[in-house]
């Protein structure tokens, strides 16, 4: 016959899973709330073991323990205590003093559960109810009772005044959250009211809260478009019949007038399975919108650019080779397009621009840029030159490798002629002026063409445009011709010059600028010649620039310039070498010289073996 437990737990969730647990395994259960519950139930129906937890409301656990044993048809059905709030001695002590057959703490193991219940079962029952205690030791009853329950009501309020704290806390976070949320958050109920709404409607469209709170979605048209305002409804109707909505785009009228675009996803909200309204969240995706639509045009306006007459375009794979070519670069280059996809593109290369244009195209491979941007020379079919101004960039994959090329190719032939002439004369005039310099201080023109070399080779290993490159040479080569308003006892002395000399010496750059300001260059050569000495961080001459304030190509000279200086003889003092000059750069990296010449420098040094030029 099976045995018949009476669970005692004000805990529903306690209580279920101890039904579930003891049904399993054979017994009949009966649960009560409180001790007053649990009484009534077992003097109907005497049950053959009684599990109680203590700290209930009505009745605790000790008072029923107490009365079970005080009753003549109760006092020998097994009691076993089952708690989690009383965990102390003292509080088994009171328990086992009541008559209790166990104290067990919460949670055991399934197992050992049944084991200690199993125990209390098979043990032999009391057969002699308990003697009547004297007054006092009823009174002192009672004062052990009120004293441990005292003791767990003080700290089960105390649990309590925690968890609302913790409450008022979580509260005050949502509240804080709900205020300064970048979204739009707002409610709307089943009459079309708007409920609530965040403060963060006013960053979006300069509109306050309450402008929105209390007032039906119909009279709020005038914030929107009116082909949004019609598809507002339409989709506020659906939600409101239990669809959801995701990614909805609106055109919303902020209160300046200015027309903002916003994505809204909303659903139901439910009470007892009934909608009572819809919680919705819009996001300003304006500039998100403005990107997208700016793209679009740029892919129309690259599609158009790939059948204009006067430039070529090639897109080739890394894999696959020539993809798409239009019929300006077949006509460039007097290949058919079958001729061509039997090509390399360093095949139709000149060979002295082959390094550069594969340098480049690598460290677009390797990821280090994205783009570049150069003058080469491609041979047609027929052998003749053809000077072309090429700018490629990559399109990747996901996974960040190279999925296409693109490259943009125009015929600047007539143009380069052109230019071939002016660079032969600017050259002469740059060659004029460095004899001049060269006529009062020899070491200052070695010292020149060292730096113009480095430098170039700097800018080259930078990626830099053509234009750039030669500009730096050019610059470089001239770099000090300041120094001949310097009086040449000061610039070949053989001693360490006094703080007054050192002053006249840095005159050397606004000199050199005043000499080449309106010379016609096509690259700013006297900006770059009056900044070679200043400084990212601001302590150079003669201005005391920083970062961006200073161009590239003056950071470029600046590195080559100290790099050359250092491991060259000076008139006052040997070499100090390479090794000591790199090591200055890099210990003064993003602090007196631009981390990136830096780094392109001890490349050239370090993994490609570049030597200063004699």
């Amino acid at each position: 016959m099976k045995k018949t437990v009476l669970i005692v737990d004000d805990v529903v969730m306690n209580t279920y899973i101890l039904k579930i647990l003891l049904e399993k395994n054979g017994f009949d259960v009966v649960a009560a709330a409180n001790g007053r519950e649990a009484l009534e139930k077992a003097g109907a129906h005497p049950p053959d073991l009684i599990v109680s937890d203590i700290l209930m409301p009505v009745m605790d656990g000790y008072a029923l323990c107490r009365r079970c044993k005080s009753d003549e048809r109760l006092k020998r059905i097994p009691f076993v205590f089952y708690t989690a709030s009383f965990t102390e001695q003292k509080d088994e002590r009171f328990a086992l003093s009541l008559g209790a057959d166990r104290f067990l703490l919460k949670p055991q193991e399934p197992g050992v559960l049944l084991r200690a219940l199993q125990e209390v079962l098979c043990a032999d029952p009391a057969v002699e109810p308990p003697a009547i205690k004297p007054l006092g030791e009823e009174l002192e009853f009672f004062r052990s009772y009120n004293e441990v329950l005292f003791n767990k009501l003080e700290k089960k309020m105390l649990d309590l005044e925690i968890a609302k704290r913790q409450f008022e806390t979580l509260a005050e976070r949502y509240r804080l959250s709900f205020e300064n949320v970048s979204d739009v958050i707002y409610m709307i109920d089943t009459d079309l009211v708007v409920q609530s709404i965040s403060p963060s409607v006013e960053k979006m469209l300069g509109f306050q809260p309450q402008d929105f709170i209390g007032r039906q979605v119909a009279d709020l048209k005038n914030v929107f478009t009116p082909e949004s305002f019609a598809k507002a409804i339409l989709e506020i109707g659906l939600i409101l019949n239990g669809e959801t909505v995701a990614g909805a785009i609106y055109e919303f009228v902020a209160k300046d007038g200015a027309v903002k675009i916003g994505e809204v996803s909303g659903s139901p909200v439910r009470h007892e399975g009934k909608i009572v309204g819809m919680i919705a969240v819009a996001r300003d995706v304006s500039d998100r919108k403005r990107a997208e639509d700016q793209l679009r045009q740029s892919e129309a306006r690259f599609r158009s650019y790939f059948e204009l007459p006067l430039i070529g375009i090639a897109i080739t794979s890394p894999e696959k080779g020539w993809i798409e070519v239009n019929d300006r670069l077949t006509a460039m280059l007097g290949y058919s397009r079958p001729e061509l996809n039997e090509m390399a593109w360093s095949d139709l290369t000149h060979p002295e621009d082959l390094a550069v244009d594969v340098d480049q195209f690598n460290r677009v491979l390797a990821g280090e840029i994205e783009s570049y941007m150069i003058d080469k020379r491609f041979i047609r079919k027929s052998g003749e030159v053809l000077w072309t101004s090429l700018a490629a960039g990559c399109v990747r994959k996901q996974d960040g490798t190279v999925d296409y090329f693109v490259a943009l190719v125009s015929d600047i032939t007539d143009r380069m002629k052109s230019s071939e002439r002016l660079r032969k004369s600017l050259h002469a005039t740059v060659h004029a002026i460095a004899v001049t310099v060269e006529t009062k201080d020899p070491y200052t023109a070695g010292h020149q063409r060292r730096v113009a070399d480095l430098a170039g080779s700097i800018a080259v290993e930078m990626g830099l445009s053509g234009d750039q490159i030669e500009g730096i040479r050019m610059a470089a080569v001239i770099h000090d011709i300041g120094k001949i308003s310097v009086p040449t006892e000061i610039l070949s002395s053989p001693r360490k010059l006094s703080a007054a000399e050192f002053s006249l010496i840095k005159t050397h750059v606004g000199s050199g600028y005043e000499i080449l300001k309106d010379v016609e260059f096509p690259w700013p050569i006297a900006r770059m010649v009056l900044e070679h000495h200043e400084r990212i961080d601001g302590s150079g001459y003669p201005e005391g620039l920083t970062r961006d304030e200073i161009l590239i190509e003056s950071r470029v000279i600046a590195v080559a310039d100290v790099v050359e200086a250092m491991a060259s003889n000076r008139p006052y003092r040997p070499s100090v070498g390479i090794d000591f000059a790199l090591e200055e750069i890099t210990k003064n990296k993003a602090v007196f010289y631009d981390p990136e010449v830096v780094d392109a420098c001890l490349r050239l040094f370090k993994e490609k073996g570049y030597r200063l030029i004699s």
